[in-house]
């Protein structure tokens, strides 16, 4: 989906408005997972993860992501006075194309990767989450459908966002990421049309939990 030029002085906020408020549905998913520390690869201005969690690492390779994040005051000082959690906010910020970018980041480091409208993030972001660490993904770009074809990935939960009011459902998930038009395609089709497929029940947003296979 294109990104809006915005002001770089209200860019969080304005960002926020303009997609609308995730908070709560960030707030479900760390109720439902206990994730402290958070890598959101194609982030560009969401900072709502810094309302909800301490400790978050954004990237994004857009340069007005770049020039928003280059003052680090003033994205701290929003999250601290939006955060639900009583300590300083810690944001990091790095610049790049996460294709690339993750390669560099260290190994089993975090406990939630963030994946929205940001393309295939779980297959170059897997090898950051800790075993048993979580991943949030939608099907924007088919990485929800990219993760359920992964090994080692499982689905815990989907995300329902009804009329700004966020759920979340941890039971019946076989009803999931069933394909209108079966069978379900394979990775590299589901690479070739770059967006996700249709699914007979969908969700806004789906949480897999990460186990490797040995």
């Amino acid at each position: 989906m294109p990104r809006p030029t915005l002001p770089i002085t209200a860019a969080f906020t304005d960002y926020i408005d303009h997609i609308g408020d995730r908070t709560a549905m960030y707030e479900a998913v760390a109720a439902h997972t206990g994730a402290q520390r958070v890598l959101y690869p194609g982030s560009y201005l969401d900072l709502a993860p810094s309302f909800v969690w301490p400790d978050v690492t954004y990237l994004d390779a857009d340069p007005r992501a770049r020039r928003a994040f280059a003052d680090p005051d003033h994205a701290r000082q929003l999250a601290v006075h939006r955060r639900r959690f009583p300590q300083d906010p810690r944001i990091t910020f790095l610049p790049g194309d996460y294709a690339h970018t993750l390669a560099a980041l260290p190994a089993d480091g975090w406990d939630l990767v963030i994946s929205l409208y940001a393309g295939p993030v779980s297959e170059h972001a897997t090898r950051c989450l800790r075993p048993g660490g979580w991943l949030l993904a939608n099907n924007s770009h088919a990485d929800a459908g990219l993760a359920a074809l992964a090994p080692g990935y499982r689905l815990t939960a989907a995300l329902h966002n009804d009329r700004g009011r966020h759920r979340l459902v941890a039971h019946r998930l076989d009803r999931y990421l069933q394909p209108r038009r079966p069978p379900h395609p394979m990775r590299e089709e589901l690479h070739r049309r770059g967006r996700g497929i249709a699914y007979t029940r969908p969700a806004d947003a789906y949480l897999f939990q990460y186990r490797p296979i040995t």
